[in-house]
């Protein structure tokens, strides 16, 4: 896939929705903002890494690339996690929190995204209308290759040259087969 920098963050911000709905749910239910603060944080983190980064250093991005990326931001993300008071979580939570979300976010990039689009992939993983420019209805067919001018005077030398118009040169007519095998003319009755 090689996607642009607009693809890059509209399917990160499309891809991480299911993680965060758990996070909120798992906040909810646990009362601690935290999984849902560090799911956004994962989100901007990773905005910023797809705006300013990611597009100078990445020219292609093969599949195993993917998973690569997953662990430097994994890093990342544990670092900033540990300097900011308000996400309040375990070690061990913040590691299932991220890898669980992750999970999910590549099980829609791979499965659930070309449901809903099979052409974001093409499009630089931009979620995009892309269609006709002009209707092809209303595109004008054209009716003769040979224009008005060119008619009037005859075909053009080279469809003369390449057709049985000219008929053989009686200095060919005279020559043998290539092959060996005389033909023989018949006339208009069919006799030999």
């Amino acid at each position: 896939m090689c996607p642009t920098v607009l693809g890059r963050v509209e399917t990160r911000t499309i891809i991480l929705l299911p993680g965060a709905i758990l996070a909120a749910i798992v906040s909810i239910l646990t009362n601690n903002e935290g999984y849902i603060v560090l799911v956004g944080i994962y989100l901007i983190m990773g905005v910023i890494l797809d705006i300013a980064f990611y597009p100078y250093v990445i020219r292609w991005q093969p599949p195993w690339l993917t998973f690569v990326l997953a662990a430097g931001e994994f890093v990342i993300l544990f670092v900033i996690a540990h300097e900011i008071p308000k996400v309040g979580l375990t070690d061990i939570n913040a590691i299932w929190l991220y890898w669980v979300v992750w999970v999910l976010a590549i099980w829609t990039k791979i499965v659930i995204l070309p449901l809903f689009s099979l052409s974001w992939i093409e499009n630089g993983g931009e979620f995009r209308f892309t269609g006709w420019s002009t209707s092809p209805e209303l595109v004008p067919t054209p009716v003769s290759v040979i224009g008005a001018q060119e008619a009037t005077s005859g075909p053009p030398p080279l469809a003369i040259e390449f057709s049985s118009v000219k008929g053989v040169p009686e200095e060919l007519r005279n020559l043998p087969a290539p092959s060996g095998v005389r033909r023989v003319p018949l006339d208009l009755s069919g006799k030999a």
